[in-house]
């Protein structure tokens, strides 16, 4: 096959795609996200046993960890501060993430993480050097995760 190599058109786009927030049953898009990244880090343990002079590893575990950047435009982490302040109950938030690129023969991959959990937001946020959109960048944690969709293979290699 002479035509099986990566084509560009088959890359995604990282500004094609949408994020859904929801909040105590409430869902909308999260139209102030600017950039978004979630990850599975493994929990690996290595051991050299008896009889072997390489070291055997296993995964014992996985934590979901991620980072995002947003645009400060909306109030429902100081809500959820101002509930946790008061209540001490701080309730996370499922997060929908779809990267789908209307050039690419791969389709979309849908993956909804649960339980997010900011590490931080602003409460307040003033600059007078700055002409620039107020943005802040946090790291996150969330406990779960389920694909809703997956990536196909490009068309030239089907």
């Amino acid at each position: 096959m002479a035509d099986t190599y990566t084509k560009l058109s088959d890359t995604i786009s990282a500004k094609e795609g949408t994020a859904y927030i929801t909040i105590d049953g409430q869902n909308r898009q999260m139209f102030e996200i600017s950039k978004l990244e979630a990850d599975v880090e493994l929990t690996i343990q290595d051991k050299q046993l008896l009889g072997h002079r390489f070291k055997q590893h296993k995964i014992t575990g996985a934590e979901g960890t991620g980072s995002m950047t947003c645009y400060f435009m909306n109030s429902d982490m100081l809500k959820a501060a101002i509930a946790y302040k008061s209540n001490g109950s701080f309730t996370g938030f499922t997060l929908q993430v779809k990267n789908e690129d209307a050039q690419s023969t791969i389709g979309k991959q849908e993956v909804v993480l649960y339980n997010v959990l900011p590490k931080k937001f602003p409460l307040a946020h003033l600059d007078d050097s700055s002409d620039d959109p107020i943005t802040f960048d946090t790291d996150f944690t969330y406990d779960d995760y389920a694909a809703l969709s997956t990536f196909d293979l490009p068309s030239n290699y089907r």
